[in-house]
């Protein structure tokens, strides 16, 4: 389709240009740039698509995205995320935003989260004040957006806000950055960067004295050695920060932790003691109305139950863990726990050789899988039967 048959889109424009003023270019050095790459954007194209009046065709989005070296789906995201205008607070006061940001985070709702801390964002950039303590209230806000994004599976756009906060945030705002930073490169499958990451917040929380974030980096740590296979280690750090956040009363990372660590005694096949402590932090994070880590522990016994051999029972799961993550509204739905669970349900149809149940499951893996960029055990699985499936098929042509 033609680019002047596609409606514009205001909020791509705002991401376009920030990325053009973020490098120092011009429309004019942008249009050259194009040409290096061998493409071809004019100046005045886009201009347009700045101010939102057209879409850029595939083609000259691909160009975009080489001249300012992001991916073509970070594109698709901004896009996404326009649907979330209408989620924004009335409230036009920063503290009371944030505080709905935090709060609506806390409750797994990340849509809303996001349209607050993008409502204080605008806030602070329309109103004046003394500099330094504007730059301040912006990065926290958009490290507010940076958590969201990365809730949401935006992990390359909110890898984006968390270096912008890196560029104004005080010394207290760049650890949790750099944390979060650790967590987006382990969804995207850098562990070494995210191992070295948390390592480096470990320290400079030691040195302030900054129980959270040495609370959040330990934590951190732990999820690094997890997803190593290194369930020993992964204890040990989950432990140390379990006891952390207990100090600090804050319930939400405790029942992270009790999940996390009920996991590690799955994965070395303590399975009695694991549950019971999984079950345990499911059982308050229902009474506390926390849907997403009531998701996460249900989809963690799923795991150990399928590990176990016990299929009706894992069945029983992953039918909770649809009811849990799914949603009428999409942007309130978890993918990476409906692809869990996706997944689950194809294996055992496959070891229980039921054809109709495969097929239904495999086809939801691959509806979910093009919305997910956090890598996983078994995203890279499935993944890895996908390139294989094409191999064949091509030899096969």
């Amino acid at each position: 389709m033609a680019e002047t048959e596609l409606k514009g889109s205001i909020k791509l424009g705002t991401y376009l240009k920030q990325l053009r003023v973020g490098y120092g270019y011009s429309l004019r050095k942008v249009e050259e740039k194009a040409q290096m790459v061998g493409g071809e954007i004019d100046n005045s194209q886009l201009s347009r698509y700045e101010k939102g009046r057209c879409y850029p065709s595939f083609d000259k989005l691909r160009v975009l995205s080489s001249i300012f070296n992001v991916s073509i789906q970070s594109f698709s995201d901004i896009v996404d995320l326009e649907e979330f205008e209408s989620l924004r607070p009335e409230t036009c006061v920063y503290r009371e935003l944030m505080a709905t940001g935090n709060h609506e985070m806390d409750m797994g709702i990340y849509a809303v989260a996001y349209a607050a801390f993008q409502k204080a964002v605008d806030v602070v950039e329309e109103t004046d004040g003394a500099r330094e303590d504007r730059e301040c209230r912006l990065a926290r806000a958009h490290y507010g957006l940076a958590r969201a994004l990365l809730k949401l599976g935006k992990v390359a756009l909110a890898e984006n806000e968390l270096r912008n906060v890196l560029r104004v945030g005080d010394r207290g705002i760049i650890i949790k950055t750099l944390l979060q930073l650790s967590n987006a490169h382990a969804d995207l499958g850098d562990r070494f960067l995210a191992r070295l990451e948390a390592e480096k917040c470990l320290a400079l929380a030691r040195e302030e004295g900054d129980t959270y974030s040495l609370a959040y980096s330990t934590h951190q740590l732990g999820r690094v050695a997890f997803d190593e296979s290194d369930y020993k280690g992964a204890l040990a750090y989950f432990r140390d920060a379990l006891a952390l956040y207990e100090q600090q009363e804050d319930t939400l990372r405790v029942l992270t932790l009790k999940v996390n660590i009920g996991s590690c005694h799955i994965a070395l096949a303590h399975y009695k003691v694991g549950t019971k402590l999984i079950l345990e932090a499911l059982k308050l994070a229902r009474q506390e109305g926390m849907r997403r880590i009531s998701a996460f522990a249900v989809s963690k016994l799923m795991e150990a139950e399928y590990a176990q051999g016990h299929y009706q029972k894992a069945k029983m799961y992953i039918r909770e863990v649809d009811a849990l993550a799914g949603a009428e509204n999409e942007d309130d739905r978890y993918i990476d726990f409906l692809f869990n669970a996706a997944y689950y349900q194809w294996e055992i149809a496959r070891t229980e050789k039921s054809v109709i149940q495969e097929k239904i499951a495999f086809g939801r893996l691959k509806y979910l899988r093009s919305s997910l960029e956090r890598t996983t055990t078994e995203v890279e699985e499935f993944d890895a039967y996908i390139g294989q499936r094409k191999s064949h098929e091509n030899v096969g042509a």
